[in-house]
């Protein structure tokens, strides 16, 4: 039976699903104009070796970040890939069949929950103490502290106060086929499935744009460097 919490709950989601691909949106459409507007006489061949292996190495490894600030690399790198097996691990909510693949990652998802908390709590105690800080947006603050709760709600629901595992992929698989089912009961799913949501639009968008951007940029670095030799 539906109840009045899993109708907000449901709307809540829509909209704030909405609001993600039209920021998505939004973002995309400014690099793309940007790029188009910007000078192509500093880029070097988007298929060349360098470019692509500065892409690789922006995008795997931060390859920047850690030349600039190595405490806050080792607490970004930890958190991004214990967030991404994390998010493997949640897979199993979203798909009617899950693959064996997802299967076989379940426990190396458990164990990043665990990484991703400790990875959250560095982040944030190197942002409050570095001498930078000052350049660091409230928004930033508040995607942290976001993230800290989510990782932690997540991690008392695995631990403590289990929710109907079942109950929880019926609900969220209705969302997505519009087939709204009930929430599991208890406020801690309530409270975790909440915060999710709130952070949905709060995703960097560069995180889809990224290798665009990156190879981008990766270019113009090589072309003025070929320039620089040229002359």
């Amino acid at each position: 039976m539906i109840r009045y919490m899993d109708v907000l709950l449901l709307l809540l989601a829509y909209m704030m699903y909405i609001a993600f691909l039209v920021r998505v949106f939004t973002h995309v459409r400014i690099w793309l104009n940007a790029a188009v507007q910007s000078v192509t006489y500093t880029r070097a061949p988007l298929g060349s070796f360098r470019v692509c292996a500065l892409t690789a190495m922006e995008v795997l490894f931060f390859r920047k970040l850690f030349a600039n600030d190595k405490p806050l690399w080792t607490g970004s790198w930890l958190f991004h890939l214990s967030l991404f097996f994390v998010l493997l691990r949640h897979l199993r909510y979203f798909l009617q069949s899950v693959p064996v693949c997802i299967t076989a990652v379940q426990p190396f998802g458990i164990f990043a929950g665990y990484i991703l908390l400790i990875a959250l709590v560095f982040i944030l105690l190197v942002r409050l103490y570095s001498g930078e800080k000052r350049y660091i947006s409230y928004s930033n603050y508040f995607i942290l502290s976001a993230l800290l709760l989510l990782s932690f709600s997540g991690l008392l629901m695995r631990n403590f106060f289990r929710p109907d595992l079942l109950q929880a992929k019926a609900f969220i698989l209705g969302i997505l086929t519009f087939r709204p089912d009930a929430a599991p009961s208890g406020i801690l799913f309530n409270f975790h499935f909440l915060i999710a949501l709130l952070l949905l639009p709060y995703v960097p968008s560069h995180i889809f744009a990224a290798p665009l951007v990156i190879a981008e940029a990766a270019r113009r670095e090589e072309g003025l460097r070929m320039m620089m030799h040229e002359k």
